[in-house]
């Protein structure tokens, strides 16, 4: 079986009991048999969770210091200061500050807001900005997003006699800053009873605490905000982001409006994913090359000329970011790829002038590319500290790694999974060696595939338009609500081809579903895995939707998947160049001066004859057959020993002799040439050989070996450049001799392995592995 890139899980199967109570009630036995999985048993506990309850909302007074927050910003608005929301420069940053200027403006606030720039000031409170801020009139900072971390700018701050407001989610340090209020699901000591909110459900708490009125108008911003951060969609934020989603589809600011069309999206159906893989992208895409305050300006305008142009401007940073990551993407990856990286089980990868903004996206696809945490770091010209991101999952905690090591930093912060740094350059190696230490600290092992959970296994018939919609009814999606993922075991594919500008997608069908089509991002390089004919293939595959020129088409969207068997790889040629021979493994030659020829170039150790190949075990191993063997018993005879089955095995099979096309010659051409050669004796051999060749239309391969058959049995001489036909007596079966049944057997091995087309030579392999 070729690897996959998770451990599969099947769910347990649900009660049947329940399943068929809910199913009784209206609910389609799928939707049934995941609401049981889910602990949802009864009736009351599906519906509940199917319609999601306003009234499970919690009260934002319950937050800690809200009503202190509440107390001083009025103060603030009584007295007309100035107020300025500090935000961040990211998508739950931005919905989060335009949530509490449209607030505030609405209530009567002298407001303005700041967004930080990602390079110039940093993440958080920055003690400059700050300054710049209040020497401008601000006499009231409030934070969204951001803050908790702040002590050491919020501190003086405050002595200077300027009030600071905290409103923040994150991670809670040892000690917090002294401001009027810290505004925060998980203070210490309270029992606010959900701590999943981010950045802009809490400014949305505060929204709702300063106008005592419960703001729907802003649920909008709160479902991408909250979309954007990956955060819990459990309690209280399923509630939120499902009521989000609906205001968002009535498109009713002009900015956001305008951007759903830019992104291609169906702003009446507008899904979770939409928003994760569209809205946010975008929006996040302006704090990594542009000015993030532009994402406030287009989601609180409401003047739709205005609206267009920012819309534009989002979308252009938007391009602008993914040309950034497609460029250094490249020389990311041939870094990690590279012989050195080969040994390190977490990657450093260092590269000159690399966009600082989208390090942390590099970084998620090597690492989701390679299996391997990446750290992807960037050096300006003149420079000698590096800026870097890093991206884990949860075989490995990045943060935990990385935090015992911090005099190899000057600046670091994070998270298990995600972390920001930067360090001396000349450092590298001492810190690469610390993560490979850590690496075995932690029991980190790098090929250990991830776990994925699949929901229940289903066939290719049940997948249709409306299994979709049943599904919908559980989203939104995400961490703690993750979207079903099914198991469709022992397909058969067709029409595999790749997609995008650089082929890095997949799109293929299933075999007897003419409909249904299977969407791979970022499989692209599998293609050939699926193009195998003959294999076994499982796959795991969310359900979604496809919409074009107004219809709608459901397709599998592919997570994993298991292919069972050998691959067999259609690299035949007729002509053997250098990046033949660039990938690993082992390389068969049946050719001795041939294998010589290529041993430089794949290593000795790896260019084998064989023999040393029927010796070998290559169970689970990458296997080229370079050139022809002479007959189809020699290729069999490298499989039939007691190992196990290649993982791979790529065809080039290269031939000089085109023994096929020639043909073998029948009872009609020796009498031909027999007759000749008795009415032409003493023939000057092999000179005159081309002269007889074309006055009797044989073709020179074919005549040569009707020579050397003649030969073996007697019937010819050649004696010092002179060929002579011999007296025979009796009969003899010319077609039994030594010479013929050779180039039979070459004729036979051509016509199978190079005259047959890829599913056929696949088969044939494929049945070469297999034990009796």
């Amino acid at each position: 079986m070729n690897d996959s890139r998770f451990k599969w899980e099947l769910a347990k199967d649900a009660d049947p009991a329940a399943v068929a109570a809910l199913t009784k009630a209206g609910l389609s036995p799928v939707l049934a048999d995941l609401l049981v999985k889910r602990g949802l048993k009864t009736s009351e506990a599906a519906q509940q969770f199917l319609q999601p309850d306003p009234n499970l909302i919690h009260d934002p007074h319950q937050l800690h210091d809200m009503d202190k927050a509440v107390d001083r910003i009025q103060q603030a608005i009584e007295r007309g200061e100035q107020i300025t929301i500090y935000g961040d420069y990211d998508a739950d940053g931005i919905t989060s500050t335009a949530v509490m200027y449209e607030t505030l403006q609405e209530i009567g606030a002298n407001v303005n807001y700041y967004i930080p720039n990602r390079f110039n000031d940093g993440y958080g409170p920055n003690a400059a900005a700050y300054q710049r801020l209040i020497e401008e009139g601000t006499q009231l900072i409030v934070t969204v997003d951001n803050g908790v971390s702040g002590k050491t700018v919020i501190d003086p701050v405050m002595k200077q006699g300027v009030d600071v407001v905290v409103t923040d989610h994150h991670e809670l340090p040892a000690e917090l800053p002294n401001a009027v209020a810290v505004v925060h699901p998980q203070y210490p000591g309270t029992d606010y009873p959900f701590a999943g909110l981010s950045g802009v459900g809490v400014a949305f708490k505060l929204a709702w605490a300063l106008t005592d009125e419960f703001p729907q108008e802003l649920l909008d911003l709160v479902a991408i905000g909250e979309i954007a951060d990956v955060v819990s969609v459990a309690d209280e934020n399923r509630v939120l982001i499902s009521l989000g989603l609906q205001v968002l589809r009535q498109g009713m600011r002009p900015g956001l409006h305008e951007l759903v069309k830019l992104a291609g999206l169906n702003e009446a159906r507008l899904t979770d994913q939409d928003i994760g893989f569209g809205i946010a992208p975008r929006l996040n895409a302006l704090g990594r090359v542009a000015d993030a305050g532009l994402g406030v300006q287009l989601l609180t305008t409401f003047d739709e000329g205005e609206g267009q142009e920012l819309a534009k401007q989002v979308e252009a940073a938007n391009q602008q970011r993914r040309q950034l990551v497609d460029t250094i993407m490249q020389p990311a990856l041939a870094q990690a790829s590279s012989a050195k990286n080969q040994e390190h089980a977490v990657l450093i990868l260092l590269g000159h002038d690399w966009h600082q903004g989208v390090l942390g996206i590099v970084a998620s696809r090597v690492r989701e590319q390679t299996g391997k945490p990446t750290i992807v770091a960037s050096v300006d010209s003149g420079q000698e500290v590096a800026k870097a991101s890093g991206r884990s999952d949860e075989r490995f905690n990045l943060f935990a790694a990385l935090d015992p090591h911090r005099e190899l930093l000057t600046t670091f912060g994070g998270h298990p999974a995600a972390c920001g740094l930067s360090f001396a350059v000349d450092k590298l190696d001492q810190l690469q060696a610390a993560l490979d230490a850590e690496a075995v600290r932690q029991g980190f092992d790098w090929e250990k595939p991830l776990p994925l959970k699949l929901a229940a296994k289903l066939s290719p018939d049940q997948v249709n338009e409306e299994l979709y919609n049943d599904l919908q009814k559980l989203a939104p999606f995400g961490p703690d609500n993750e979207e079903p993922v099914f198991e469709l075991a022992n397909i058969h594919t067709a029409g595999v081809r790749t997609m995008g500008k650089d082929n890095s997608h997949l799109k293929f069908g299933l075999r007897g579903q003419q409909k249904l089509a299977v969407i791979a991002f970022g499989h692209g390089q599998d293609a050939p895995l699926f193009q195998a004919p003959g294999n076994q293939v499982d796959i795991a595959a969310t359900i979604g939707i496809n919409e074009w020129q107004g219809q709608r088409t459901v397709q599998l969207m592919l997570v994993d998947a298991h292919v069972y068997g050998p691959l067999v790889l259609d690299e035949r040629t007729t002509h053997l160049r250098p990046e033949h021979f660039k990938a690993d493994g082992e390389y068969i030659v049946y050719d001795d001066r041939l294998r010589a020829n290529i041993a430089p170039h794949v290593g000795a150790d790896h260019a084998l004859s064989p023999a040393a190949a029927q010796g070998m075990d290559l169970s689970h191993r990458r296997v080229t057959l370079v050139d022809l063997p002479d007959s189809l018993d020699a290729l069999r005879k490298l499989f039939q020993n007691d190992k196990g089955a290649p993982a791979q095995i790529r065809l080039l099979l290269m031939d000089r002799q085109n023994v096929y096309l020639a043909g073998l010659p029948d009872r009609q051409s020796f009498a031909g040439v027999y007759g000749f050669l008795r009415a032409n004796p003493r023939l000057q051999w092999p000179q005159q050989a081309p002269a007889v060749s074309q006055y009797l239309k044989i073709n020179p391969t074919r005549l040569n070996l009707i020579i050397q058959v003649f030969s073996e049995a007697g019937f010819v001489t050649i004696s010092n450049g002179v060929l002579n036909l011999q007296p025979v007596s009796g009969k003899t079966d010319l077609k039994q001799t030594t010479q013929y049944q050779k180039q039979l057997a070459r004729y036979q091995a051509e016509k199978v392995l190079l005259y047959g087309d890829a599913t056929s030579v696949a088969q044939w392999i494929l049945q070469c592995l297999k034990k009796d």
